[in-house]
């Protein structure tokens, strides 16, 4: 067999071919050419490819019936894009007009033959400081083993029409930060708090020009970034890892500039500068007592009908409520109503809250785009983080007192296919029940330096309120662990619904409490949930004979599911137990109120005096009762479960050095008298002057 390829074949060839074809050999004979491209971003026929003074060339070489598919030899020529009359080759027309006159095979201009590179980095060609505004052309030819060349002079194909522009070309820069976001284009600036983390990182690219980044350098405070001896710079110029992204920063106050300097192989650079405005913690001295925030969006519907049918659902009722705060004898010393209260419509930010010794936030979970605005600036969006300015505040700015059935769920993102309870410590992620994913755990996030962390521990619940789960009495929107239909049907809130708060004895022992500052136990308001009181009354009193709307209120750190994860509490030094958590409130349930009623009453088999296993289980669902004093179907498995309760998380560095508090119920739906004495209790643990 012999394979002839030649651009002219010649009469030995032609010979050898006809003898074989006389013979009846097999002949299999080729007359493919190598062919190859100049490889430059862009290029278009339109006309010459503007390129900075520095650039390198790649190309690429083909040979389809060669090993590997790649020819054997390359050479290039390179020279200034001039007619003979001396005029610039500036268009195609003219290219196609003068190209013959000043290319051609037999230049002395070509580079020699070389070996054609298997490696595609080495397929390069590096031209320094050409002249600005000149026109240049760059050829590239390939040949095969048998010799056979390619064709050189295909414009913007082989060819390379190349206009050479000084100061036009700037590397391309994306500066970005974890939680500020990025810019690409501009300097940025910034308001943020004071001990915010700072988590900087970039990208740069040469690509639209062919060229390539040969430095990364980055500063805080860099006065002139053009002097290599700045002190402002933190570490030297490269394109190490240490180069890509800024080590974590944070500064108490002051107004600082980060700058991010960018080189390219033309030595031309982009400077890139985000500014920083921190707000500054404000000293006890000069603070006010105490700023309200309502964040619960009152859509004004009936479900918490009075008797009388009055909506007592309503910010109206609601907000009137909560006046006590300002309203002489029991309120706050210095509170002015006007001033210091922000409704959910309001926009807050950090510099109003450290004006404040404490916050008192009253909240309830709502995605809608008019919904919690404070709130919007925390939750995650499509699993990408925020980040929570209330977390540097309540470390060193003032207190944090939390209130409202799903009030911590307002920090989460709005899913349907949350399993609960939500366990923030955890690699788990999902579970897959008949067919349906559902989120278990809150997966992982890349830090700038290319660290994968888990989200769960970084997230507000976990590292500012310092909780390990979360769970509801019996939403409507979420699904236990492991079961395939909504919680609602699992845990029908008739029976797990939280119906009174009980002090926790040993939190009394801890903070003498004294008699009559917080009641022992606290019941829901009779005028707000009213039809218990009047079944009671009218001796009709049942598990499914009356509405119990409450079924948001959110208790943490217990699992009364079949999964397995274990709940690890978070520990703190130098807090009651070593524990993060200290609880104030454990809830009861309506069925165990019920059952302790009925007792009462003496009857002491309820509520197998009322119903059957059969009714019990169906009626409150199957994940909705536990036993009690070894009795089966006896008790509401959310009965006993830290719904308040102190966090010391954050004590180390609060002027006060008191907890915080979170409340996962709204404690206006509670016996109004009673619970207002326990909202003051609080006011007064934090510091505050109480109107006497």
């Amino acid at each position: 067999m012999m394979n002839c390829k030649k651009i002219t074949p010649s009469i030995t060839c032609l010979i050898v071919v006809l003898v074989l074809f006389a013979t009846g050999s097999v002949v299999e004979a080729s007359s493919l050419v190598p062919e190859g491209r100049v490889l430059l971003p862009n290029l278009s026929l339109q006309g010459a490819k503007l390129l900075p003074p520095t650039f390198t060339v790649r190309y690429e070489g083909m040979d389809p019936d060669a090993p590997g598919g790649m020819p054997a030899r390359v050479r290039f020529l390179y020279k200034v894009a001039e007619a003979l009359d001396g005029s610039a080759i500036r268009t195609p027309s003219e290219y196609e007009m003068h190209h013959a006159e000043i290319l051609s095979l037999e230049d002395p201009m070509w580079s020699e033959w070389m070996d054609y590179p298997s490696d595609p980095a080495q397929r390069a060609v590096t031209f320094p400081d050409q002249e600005n505004d000149q026109y240049y052309l760059f050829s590239v030819q390939f040949l095969d083993q048998d010799g056979a060349a390619s064709d050189p002079w295909g414009y913007q194909t082989s060819t390379a029409h190349i206009r050479v522009l000084a100061d036009f070309f700037r590397p391309e820069v994306i500066l970005a930060e974890v939680f500020l976001g990025h810019t690409g284009s501009s300097a940025s600036s910034s308001e943020i708090a004071g001990g915010q983390p700072l988590n900087f990182s970039w990208v740069a690219s040469a690509d639209a020009y062919g060229g390539q980044i040969v430095s990364y350098r980055h500063g805080w405070d860099v006065l002139d970034a053009d002097d290599p001896n700045d002190p402002g710079w933190v570490v030297p110029p490269g394109v190490g890892s240490q180069n890509r992204y800024a080590e974590e920063r944070a500064f108490p106050e002051g107004i600082h500039l980060f700058t991010v300097r960018v080189v390219d192989d033309a030595n031309q650079v982009r400077v890139m500068t985000w500014s920083l405005r921190v707000v500054p913690f404000v000293s006890p001295e000069f603070q006010l007592p105490l700023l309200v925030l309502d964040q619960v969006v009152d859509a004004r519907v009936n479900n918490w009908p009075s008797q009388s049918g009055e909506p007592l659902n309503d910010e109206s009722y609601r907000n009137a409520w909560w006046h006590f705060l300002a309203d002489g004898a029991g309120g706050v010393a210095g509170l002015n109503w006007e001033r210091d209260w922000y409704n959910h419509t309001d926009e807050v930010k950090y510099s109003d809250l450290v004006k404040y010794k404490a916050v008192l936030c009253y909240a309830q979970f709502n995605d809608g785009a008019s919904g919690q605005r404070m709130f919007q600036q925390f939750r995650p969006v499509n699993d990408i983080d925020k980040y929570v300015w209330l977390a540097p505040y309540q470390q060193q700015g003032g207190n944090f007192f939390l209130a409202g059935g799903s009030s911590m769920e307002s920090f989460l993102e709005g899913k349907p296919n949350y399993m609960t309870p939500m366990i923030f410590d955890t690699q788990e992620t999902s579970l897959v029940v008949n067919g349906i994913e559902y989120e278990v755990g809150f997966g992982t996030t890349e830090m700038p330096n290319g660290v994968e962390v888990q989200r769960g521990p970084r997230m507000y619940p976990y590292a500012t309120a310092g909780i390990a789960a979360l769970d509801w009495t019996s939403p409507n929107t979420k699904t236990i662990y492991g079961r395939d239909q909504a919680a609602r049907f699992d845990r029908v809130v008739d029976c797990v619904g939280l119906k009174g708060l009980v002090l926790d004895q040993a939190f009394k022992s801890n903070h003498l409490v004294g008699p009559g500052a917080v009641a022992d136990t606290i019941w829901t308001d009779p005028n707000i949930d009213w039809q218990d009181v009047v079944n009671a009354a009218a001796d009709t009193l049942g598990l499914f004979n009356a509405s119990f709307p409450f079924r948001n209120d959110e208790f943490v750190n217990k699992n009364i599911t079949t999964r397995s994860t274990v709940i690890v509490p978070q520990e703190c030094a130098d807090a009651p137990g070593d524990m993060c958590v200290e609880p104030m409130f454990t809830g009861v349930a309506r069925f165990d109120y019920m059952r302790e009623y009925y007792r009462d009453q003496g009857d002491a088999d309820w509520p197998f005096s009322q119903y059957v296993p059969y009714d019990l289980e169906h009626g409150c669902g199957p994940m909705a009762l536990a036993s009690y004093e070894g009795v089966e179907l006896s008790s509401a498995r959310t009965n006993g479960a830290t719904f308040g309760y102190l966090s010391y998380k954050n004590v180390a560095n609060k002027p006060s050095g008191k907890a915080d508090v979170y409340w996962g119920f709204d404690p206006y739906r509670f016996d109004h008298s009673e619970a207002q004495k326990a909202v003051t209790w609080v006011l007064e643990y934090f510091g505050l002057q109480i109107n006497q």
